[in-house]
């Protein structure tokens, strides 16, 4: 199970946000983009490229979810990679 901790965040609005992500898991650490749409809606991102593209080009994330419960156990499951 992976332990994470929010190392930052970036307010595009005052309910639209872009949170940065530390997940660790034993000697694994991986980073990642979550865009916050109003609570509503939960869009990860493995890399600031994939962020970037998101709002550029409207291209879709890998992963979304409806609810921060939903993100949260996404989080602590996701297989981290060396």
């Amino acid at each position: 199970m992976n332990t994470f901790e929010v190392i930052d965040t970036e307010y595009i609005t005052a309910c639209r946000t872009i949170e940065t992500i530390l997940l660790n898991n034993r000697d694994l650490t991986e980073v990642f983009f979550v865009y916050n749409y109003e609570g509503v809606s939960f869009r990860v991102f493995k890399s600031h490229l994939e962020l970037i593209n998101f709002f550029q080009n409207k291209s879709e994330s890998h992963f979304c979810f409806d609810t921060e419960n939903e993100l949260d156990v996404f989080l602590a499951e996701v297989k981290l990679v060396a």
